[in-house]
């Protein structure tokens, strides 16, 4: 395969209600699969909602990286002979994460954790401790999830174990921002997106979700950023559910990595170079 055929669908899940949430995410990843796509990104937490009101509540939507909601999206990853990143409420291990899993025609292929824990998902979620690449038919994908988006050490690490498409469920929320979209109709997330393209020579799709949820609002502003950088399709709207599509030539991810003839975002890297070294203000002299 040469060209890969992306899709992130961004729609709205329910709080609490994993068996409409389980039967919308099957009917977004049928539109997908009438598209064409090989690779599909649902949002983060897809499978229970986002904004829980109690422990009690997070422990009754939670499930294995194996269980009904995956079972389902598995089911239509057989049937259409496709790849997909789903968001979900993993219970495993004796705590809950916050997770994405890759499932394609065989199953489950990798679970990721959330490593960066946003706000309130600290009290439900355990945080993970690693960060996950896996070989598919076409080539490498990395997981992350929304806010491991402002790490970015996260997509550094992937791109190092040569990931060369990284999918994003995400949640962007309009709390804590002082400014919620630009005047172009662009998220804080879209231009981290694109910056973390452009850096790492990686393709990003993210999916986020709309709606309304206990008083947070999600952004929506779903994207497919190419390698180099630039949008590819997207942002999308900001309270509709929409799904987008993109054709990436996997040729351009190791053309963007070699930004001239001299210079390479993999190969040309100096780490041993980047130790920060304080100077004394007054006097000049290191510490």
């Amino acid at each position: 395969m040469t060209t890969l055929r992306i899709a992130t669908c961004q729609y709205e899940p329910r709080i609490g209600e994993v068996d409409h949430n389980r039967e919308l995410a099957v009917a977004q990843l049928g539109k997908a699969a009438a598209a064409g796509a090989h690779l599909v990104v649902l949002p983060e937490l897809g499978s229970s909602g986002y904004v829980f009101s109690s422990d009690a509540e997070v422990d009754a939507t939670s499930e294995t990286a194996n269980g009904r909601f995956v079972d389902a999206v598995a089911r239509v990853c057989r049937e259409h002979a496709m790849h997909v990143v789903a968001g979900i409420n993993e219970r495993g291990d004796g705590c809950r994460y916050n997770s994405a899993v890759c499932i394609g025609p065989d199953g489950v292929m990798a679970t990721y954790r959330k490593v960066q824990l946003f706000h309130d998902e600290q009290k439900w979620f355990a945080p993970g401790d690693g960060l996950v690449v896996v070989d598919l038919p076409w080539g490498r994908l990395g997981m992350l999830i929304c806010f491991d988006l402002w790490f970015p050490e996260i997509a550094r690490g992937m791109a190092l174990a040569g990931a060369e498409v990284i999918a994003v469920p995400t949640n962007w929320v309009s709390s804590f921002k002082p400014t919620v979209y630009d005047e172009r109709g662009f998220c804080q997330g879209n231009y981290v997106a694109m910056a973390t393209a452009a850096q790492n020579g990686v393709v990003m799709a993210c999916a986020d979700r709309v709606g309304l949820e206990r008083g947070s609002q999600f952004l929506g502003a779903s994207i497919i950023v190419g390698a180099d950088g630039w949008p590819v399709a997207g942002p999308a709207g900001h309270d509709n559910e929409e799904l987008l599509v993109a054709d990436i030539d996997l040729a351009s991810v190791a053309a963007a990595r070699q930004r001239t003839p001299t210079n390479h975002l993999v190969e040309s890297r100096r780490p041993a170079a980047y130790n920060a070294v304080v100077v004394g203000s007054h006097t000049g002299s290191s510490r």
